[in-house]
């Protein structure tokens, strides 16, 4: 079952943990090979075994299993009588939405729509509002569909796809500039897709040159009219790292609210204050020009520094979460000074900036910044953590510390500083976790779903596989279990994320979508095999096979990456084929998972609300990390 907010906070842990125990079986080896059948989609042996149960007339959730395994074998008629007494017996957002999914397939629109919709009123959820969209688009009623994309996407932006429909929507109704912005999102999460390049010739036709012209004048303005106000640093005492900003760039723009002493190896300029400058590199040679109407002002040598007294610099068209729901492009705002060296005939832009200032642009990009502050403060601490850890290694042969993407930590400098985040910095100045005389790798993450894993990056004593609760609290797991898992919503720390999809999440794709995402057909698919989980039911290798091909997964990111980008390596996935008995095609995949992230260290939602429950910060982090201590370093 879903609960609702309001609901959870009326239900204590037992009665969440009694109900979840009611819709296990006695037999735990039973229960195992019923759901190994639905893993490897040998939906017809769990149907066989199923049926042999004795109490599958009087358990709703024997039923409830039944008739979602029917409607994956294509037999929808068969799973309706089973599922349709349920809506009286024990109605939960899950049934709902399998209605929908039936009555959908049986080509009984209204009753789908009825029973999508009655799941929302219960939880939202990515399915029902992805199948609402599609099926309004496909009716032609494209207001009804853009208004449950977009629910969607605010709901769970991870469901890239949305993005694309929104434009086919908008240009059907004729709003180009709407349309044009949700290609060019579709475009950046999906470059192999031919039909969203037409899409985007198409409209660019249609909107004309001028308007092109005017979106940039009015770019321009903006960036003119940018006021930059100074700032008081922290002093010479902190240790410096080195921030790659831009990479594999021919030119970069940028500006200052002070004047800007440029220094290579030959010249030594001032450049004035509240001017638009461009550094480009062509054919090896580098250029200071004038941005407005780019001409050259001087021949420059690389490497490059700049510098200012206390005013930052301002950076344009700096590209933030490439390929991901999340990505931008935006201007940055930069404390500290600059190094601009070239590689391969590119340009390559990095900040130089002392560790608290770092942190003060990292902070308010890695969590949310209205969080308690003690969370703010678990988070300066590690993510402190993790620079000491890692500065003066190198990064991409070594011509930085760090990059500002999240493979490093997402850094968007002054452009993203709050008080409250800099106050969390300033409260824990100079403070480290340590394991023995070492500093720990202080991995984090947005979401656990529940539950923390330990084994991703290799087994270290300060990290821990276990439920994201306290212990007056339970919660109930098995791995041959992670189905109601997944399909369930259990009392922990961070459930009560404010965003849902962080904690549970589902996507489905039919036909269209597959080809669209994945670049093959859906019926190519012959098998998807789970090679291996591990801690909390991640998946760590996989196998999809397509006919004489194989794709072999493996590792944490490869496997969230192929199948479209998921929040987490914790899911599992439904197929439904077609009926027919000797050519059974795939239809649809579902996916259903929880957590956003890849689930080792601190839960950042979960700190978050340990810190709404009066936890310290140092209880926190040692919640998360187990055998630390934490020091001052400087």
């Amino acid at each position: 079952m879903v609960f609702s907010k309001t609901y959870k906070d009326n239900l204590s842990s037992d009665i969440i943990e009694n109900y979840l125990r009611k819709i296990d079986y006695k037999d735990g080896t039973y229960l195992k090979k019923i759901f190994d059948y639905k893993e490897e989609r040998k939906y017809k042996e769990a149907i066989k075994l199923l049926n042999s149960s004795s109490d599958k007339k009087t358990n709703n959730k024997t039923k409830f299993l039944l008739s979602q395994l029917y409607y994956l074998t294509g037999e929808s008629k068969k799973a309706l009588s089973l599922l349709k007494p349920l809506v009286y017996k024990h109605p939960t957002v899950f049934v709902y939405i399998y209605l929908g999914l039936i009555y959908e397939d049986l080509k009984d629109f209204f009753s789908a729509v009825k029973y999508y919709r009655r799941s929302l009123k219960l939880e939202d959820n990515s399915i029902a509002l992805y199948r609402l969209g599609k099926m309004f688009y496909r009716r032609k009623n494209y207001s009804l569909a853009i208004k449950y994309f977009s629910r969607l996407i605010e709901y769970d932006p991870s469901v890239r796809l949305a993005n694309y429909y929104l434009g086919k929507c908008y240009l059907k109704k004729k709003n180009f500039p709407f349309a044009y912005r949700y290609f060019l999102k579709a475009q950046n999460f999906y470059p192999h897709s031919k039909m969203i390049a037409q899409d985007i010739v198409y409209i660019k036709k249609l909107l004309g040159k001028e308007y092109f012209l005017q979106k940039k004048k009015q770019l321009l303005k903006k960036r003119k009219e940018i006021k930059l106000t100074s700032y008081k640093s922290l002093g010479d005492n902190i240790p410096l790292v080195r921030i790659g900003i831009l990479e594999g760039v021919n030119s970069v723009s940028f500006k200052s609210s002070g004047n800007i002493i440029l220094e290579d190896n030959e010249y030594h300029l001032l450049l004035k204050e509240d001017t638009l400058y461009t550094i480009t590199i062509e054919k090896g040679e580098a250029y200071l020009k004038t941005y407005e109407d780019n001409k050259i002002i001087t021949k420059i040598k690389l490497p490059l520094y700049l510098k200012t007294t206390n005013h930052p610099f301002y950076i344009l068209g700096a590209i933030y979460g490439k390929g991901n729901f999340w990505e931008a492009t935006r201007d940055l705002s930069l404390r500290g000074s600059l190094e601009i060296i070239g590689h391969h005939h590119t340009l390559t832009v990095i900040n130089v900036i002392n560790i608290e200032e770092y942190l003060y642009g990292i902070l308010p990009s890695e969590i949310y910044s209205y969080a308690p502050l003690e969370a703010l403060k678990a988070q300066a601490v590690a993510a402190r953590t993790l620079i000491v850890k890692h500065m003066g290694k190198g990064y991409r042969h070594k011509r930085f510390d760090f990059c500002r993407t999240v493979h490093c930590q997402v850094y968007c400098g002054m452009s993203s500083e709050r008080k409250e985040t800099i106050r969390a910095v300033n409260q824990t100045y100079g403070e480290v976790m340590f394991c023995g005389d070492k500093p720990i790798e202080a991995f984090y993450h947005s979401n656990c779903g529940g539950c923390l894993r330990s084994d991703l990056f290799g087994k270290k004593q300060y990290l821990q596989n276990k439920y994201d609760l306290e212990k007056k609290r339970t919660s109930y797991f098995l791995k041959e279990n992670l189905e109601n898992w997944l399909k369930s919503y259990p009392l922990t720390f961070c459930s009560y994320t404010k965003r849902k999809s962080n904690f549970r999440w589902q996507r489905i794709y039919d036909e269209e979508d597959f080809v669209m995402v994945f670049g093959f057909s859906l019926k190519s698919i012959k098998d998807i095999k789970i090679v291996k989980r591990g801690d909390c039911g991640h998946i760590d290798a996989m196998k999809i096979v397509l006919g004489n091909k194989v794709i072999d997964l493996r590792g944490d990111l490869d496997i969230r990456n192929f199948w479209d980008n998921l929040r987490s390596s914790t899911f599992i996935i439904e197929i439904k084929y077609t009926n027919e008995e000797k050519n059974r095609l795939p239809k649809l995949v579902l996916i259903w998972g929880g957590g956003f992230g890849h689930g080792v260290g601190m839960c950042q939602e979960g700190a978050i609300q340990m810190a709404e429950e009066g936890y310290s910060y140092k209880d926190i982090l040692r919640h998360y990390y187990k055998n630390i201590k934490i020091e001052k370093i400087y």
